[in-house]
C-alpha cells in the first residue's frame, strides 16, 4: 500500500527490513512491512537510523548464504554506529539453519522461519525486545521457525510495497514439489499449495486501485498453479480473469516449467495483449545427460520445440532463462551443446549460476564435481556467447512502436525504462530519448531507433497512460 495510507499517530520503535534473494522473498517482506505498519511501528529505509533492523535472507546458493551472513555481520555493527537494539533475521536461511545461526552467530536476538512472516512484529512489540546475548539475554527462536514451510500469504494480508508504485510482484503460490537433484527450495518452502483464482483476483484489483500498472506473477513454478487445489493446472484461466483488470497496463508471468507449457496458456497469451509477450523459463541445460543427471523433465528437443511453439504462437516473443554451468560430469562436450544451443535458440536475455554444491540435495554428493576454476571459465564463456547472441537478437526490435516506463530519470538527464519485452530488475533496458518531464512510472509511447550492446534506445513519440 502507498506510504500515505500509512497511521500517522504516534509510532513505536523504529524499524528497517533489508530484503535478499528473489522477487519472492519481496513479497514475503512487503507483508512484513505491511504488518509492522499495521501495528504502528515507524519503518526507516536506512538501517542505521532504526532500532530494530529485519535481516530476510536468502539461502539458495553458497553466494546468496554468504550474502546473508555478510548482511547479518554488517547490520550487528550497527550497535556501535547506528541506533541499533535489536537485529532480527528470517528468510529461507533462517528456516534452513535456525539452530545453527542461533549457535554461530551471537549477534541474532531474534530468528524467524518462513511460517512466521506475519508474526515477526509480535516478537519485537513494546518493550518485550531481548537484551543482546552478552548482556546474558537468551535468544527465542520462533515457535514455528523450524517446522514444515506452509505459510501463504493472501489478499487479506498487510502489504507495503517496496518496488516502485508502477509495479507489484504478486506470489500466486508458494513451495515445489519437482525432483531436481540441484534445487534446495522444496526442502525450505514446503510442497507446492497455490492460492485460488478469486484471492489474486481481489489482490490484483487491490493493488490496481492504488496505482499499480504491472503485475509480475512470481511462483517456485507458475505454469503448475491450481493443480494442487483445482485438479489439473489452472494458469490459463487465472491469466484470463487478470487480463480483465481494465488499470492494468501489463501482466507478466515467471518461472515457468518448460514441460509445462501448454497450448492453452500460448493461446490466452496470444489472444490478451495486456499479458505481456515475454515467457520466463528457466531451462538449466541443454545437454541431454546433464539434464538426465539434473532430473528435469523433458530434453534437448522438447526445449527446441518449445521455443519453436512460443515463436509460432507469439511472434517477436522475449524469451528469457537461466542455466547452470559446471553441474557434476558436465564435461567441455556437454558444455559445448550448451554453447551451441544458446547460438541455435536466440534467446533475448539469459541469467547463468555456477553450480552451487548443496548439501541435502542429490547432486551434492554426485561424483565428478566441477571443479571452481572450470566453473569460473565457462560461466564467463557462456556470458560472452550469449552478449552476442542478444546483440543480435534484439536488432529485431528496432523500428517498433511500443509503450514504455519510466524506471529511473538520472542527473545526469539520462531516462531509463522498460518495454513490455524486458522485466524489472533483471532484463536489460531501454534509453528514452526526447521525453520532456520525465517521471519514474510515466508510460509513453516510443519507437525503437538502434541497440545498445544488450539494450534497447528509443525516441519519445508521445505520452501514454
Amino acid at each position: 500500500m502507498p506510504e500515505k495510507t500509512l497511521p500517522t499517530h504516534k509510532k513505536t520503535k523504529t524499524v528497517a527490513v533489508i530484503s535478499l534473494g528473489c522477487p519472492k522473498n519481496t513479497v514475503d517482506s512487503e507483508v512484513m512491512l505491511g504488518k509492522l505498519a499495521q501495528d504502528n511501528y515507524s519503518l526507516v529505509k536506512d538501517p542505521s537510523q532504526a532500532e530494530v533492523v529485519i535481516v530476510n535472507t536468502c539461502g539458495f546458493i553458497e553466494a546468496s548464504k554468504k550474502e546473508s551472513i555478510d548482511t547479518i555481520l554488517d547490520v550487528a555493527k550497527l550497535r556501535k554506529t547506528g541506533n541499533l537494539k535489536s537485529l532480527v533475521v528470517g528468510g529461507c536461511l533462517a528456516h534452513r539453519y535456525g539452530d545453527e545461526l542461533r549457535k554461530e552467530l551471537p549477534e541474532i536476538d531474534i530468528l524467524f522461519g518462513l511460517n512466521d512472516v506475519e508474526n515477526v512484529a509480535n516478537q519485537i512489540k513494546g518493550e518485550s525486545l531481548p537484551l543482546h546475548p552478552s548482556q546474558g539475554a537468551k535468544r527465542p527462536l520462533l515457535p514455528n521457525s523450524l517446522s514444515e514451510a506452509t505459510y501463504v500469504y493472501d489478499a487479506s494480508s498487510p502489504r507495503l510495497l517496496s518496488t516502485p508504485g508502477h509495479f507489484a510482484y504478486v506470489k500466486i503460490s508458494e513451495g515445489c514439489d519437482l525432483p531436481c537433484t540441484f534445487c534446495i527450495i522444496p526442502k525450505i518452502r514446503g510442497h507446492f499449495r497455490s492460492r485460488s483464482i478469486e484471492d489474486i483476483e481481489k489482490e490484483a484489483r487491490q493493488l490496481a486501485s492504488q496505482g499499480v500498472k504491472e503485475l509480475c506473477l512470481v511462483a517456485q513454478d507458475s505454469t503448475w498453479y491450481g493443480a494442487d487445489i483445482y485438479g489439473r493446472p489452472k494458469i490459463a484461466e487465472l491469466l484470463a480473469t487478470l487480463a480483465k483488470v481494465d488499470e492494468l497496463e501489463w501482466i507478466r508471468l515467471h518461472y515457468l516449467y518448460p514441460s509445462r507449457v501448454s497450448n492453452e496458456m500460448l493461446d490466452v497469451m496470444a489472444a490478451n495483449p495486456r499479458i505481456t509477450p515475454y515467457f520466463d523459463v528457466p531451462l538449466q541445460h541443454a545437454s541431454d545427460k546433464i539434464l538426465k543427471s539434473m532430473q528435469r523433465i523433458g530434453d534437448r528437443a522438447l526445449l527446441e520445440k518449445l521455443i519453436q511453439r512460443i515463436r509460432t504462437k507469439i511472434p517477436n516473443a522475449s524469451i528469457r532463462s537461466t542455466f547452470i554451468v559446471g553441474f557434476p560430469g558436465e564435461t567441455d562436450e556437454d558444455f559445448q551443446e550448451l554453447l551451441g544451443f544458446l547460438k541455435s535458440s536466440k534467446m533475448d536475455y539469459v541469467g547463468f549460476f555456477a553450480y552451487s554444491q548443496e548439501e541435502n540435495t542429490p547432486a551434492g554428493t554426485m561424483e565428478n564435481q566441477v571443479l571452481d576454476p572450470a566453473k569460473k571459465g565457462r560461466l564467463a564463456e557462456a556470458y560472452r556467447v550469449q552478449e552476442e547472441v542478444a546483440t543480435q537478437s534484439h536488432q529485431r526490435w528496432v523500428g517498433e512502436k511500443l509503450m514504455a516506463v519510466v524506471e529511473s530519470v538520472e542527473e545526469s538527464g539520462e531516462v531509463q525504462g522498460r518495454t513490455k519485452y524486458q522485466a524489472p530488475e533483471v532484463d536489460g533496458i531501454v534509453l528514452i530519448e526526447g521525453l520532456s518531464k520525465p517521471k519514474i512510472g510515466q508510460w509513453v509511447q516510443v519507437e525503437i531507433t538502434h541497440t545498445l550492446e544488450q539494450d534497447l534506445v528509443c525516441k519519445a513519440l508521445g505520452p501514454g497512460s
